[in-house]
């Protein structure tokens, strides 16, 4: 590496390149978790990195770059630096029993109260006037900027440019800019829903995901699924949940996991009794969210399970698979050889029983491709932006 890299970068990479690398070369991760892990290992000091050799690949080092700014990101979003990693939590079989009972009172949390109640009223009044919306984007500044910029996008393409708030919104649509809204605002508020956590890049993967999921949704020819983009916006939602009711142990298991432990939820479950698949569960149902949200939190992983919305959920789980593969935001979790190929998604199945016809993941991977790459500058915006 240059000498000009700081030595948090440095002593970043080399905290994950002993997970990331055994799994690149095909050395499984734990598919379990043991009743107590050994203590996470301190972060080496800078001159343990040995220098980069010339024989090492263009390719390879664009990878070390992406794990290194994705591990910052872990270590800002946890608020941790690389002096203070903390201990595991041990396992404790009445823990579940304790996070339970922590998130049947959420509602007494007034910083989830106010996720929910914006989320609620982004999920409500289709009939909202054209006029209305635009007085309410021309009431934010950096709102307007993200609307203009959105509408004169390459993956929007208008034959000219938009310099019109209206002729922004019109383009974009209500649904589409109400929910850009809601994004926006939230993603300003990221780091005080949990105390020491900052979620703006879990938002930001969110916000992937639901542009992802609908591309998706228009590749395959499929009718518009109602809910579809907050159902993939909030897919994770779980994991803002467990940071705020047990955020000491929630921030220790995201850095025990990160730094080669077991998969995320696997550590959750074992760690504090619920994996964040079951707290936004948890949480939807008791702020009273659609049930497509519900359903695309509690299955997103195993869409093949879900008893109702399966289209919906199918599609999140590919573009989140899709949006994790390409680095777009962070989601606390990497994936690993036991989540399979894109093409071997179960989803695919889900899809094509419920979307009513089969599908071609190959033509489907790389036309999501080159989605990708006119997504990331949007998404590069809006982090400038939050």
């Amino acid at each position: 590496m240059r000498q000009g890299h700081s030595s948090l970068m440095v002593s970043a990479l080399q905290f994950h390149l002993t997970g990331w690398w055994s799994w690149l070369i095909g050395r499984r991760r734990p598919a379990s978790v043991s009743a107590s892990a050994p203590p996470l290992v301190p972060l080496p000091p800078a001159a343990a990195v040995p220098p980069a050799s010339a024989g090492v690949s263009a390719a390879a080092l664009r990878l070390e770059a992406d794990q290194v700014e994705q591990t910052q990101t872990l270590l800002a979003t946890v608020g941790l630096t690389a002096a203070t990693i903390t201990a595991p939590v041990e396992a404790d079989p009445a823990r579940r029993e304790r996070t339970l009972a922590k998130l049947e009172n959420l509602r007494q949390i007034p910083a989830l109260q106010s996720l929910a109640s914006g989320f609620l009223k982004a999920t409500g009044r289709d009939e909202a006037s054209l006029d209305e919306i635009v007085a309410v984007v021309q009431k934010d500044p950096a709102l307007c900027v993200r609307v203009l910029r959105m509408a004169n996008s390459a993956f929007v393409s208008p034959d000219q440019r938009i310099e019109d708030i209206m002729a922004a919104v019109q383009m974009l649509g209500v649904r589409r800019v109400r929910t850009l809204a809601t994004a926006l605002f939230t993603m300003r508020d990221s780091n005080s829903v949990a105390a020491g956590f900052d979620w703006k890049h879990l938002w930001i993967h969110g916000l992937a995901t639901a542009a992802v999921a609908e591309e998706l949704e228009q590749r395959l020819g499929l009718p518009a699924q109602p809910g579809l983009h907050l159902a993939a916006l909030m897919h994770d939602v779980g994991k803002i949940v467990l940071s705020t009711t047990e955020p000491e142990a929630y921030r220790a298991v995201l850095v025990e996991s990160w730094q080669g432990g077991p998969r995320l939820a696997a550590l959750e479950e074992a760690r504090l009794g619920v994996g964040h698949g079951e707290a936004g569960e948890i949480f939807a149902r008791l702020n009273g969210l659609p049930g497509e949200i519900i359903a695309a939190i509690a299955h997103h992983a195993r869409p093949e399970q879900a008893e109702a919305h399966h289209l919906i959920v199918a599609l999140v789980n590919v573009a989140n698979f899709t949006c994790k593969t390409y680095g777009l935001g962070f989601s606390g979790a990497r994936l690993d050889e036991t989540d399979g190929d894109f093409e071997t998604l179960p989803a695919w199945s889900v899809i094509a029983q419920h979307g009513g016809g089969q599908v071609d993941p190959a033509r489907l991977e790389r036309q999501l491709r080159a989605f990708v790459t006119k997504l990331k500058p949007e998404l590069q915006t809006l982090t400038e932006a939050a």
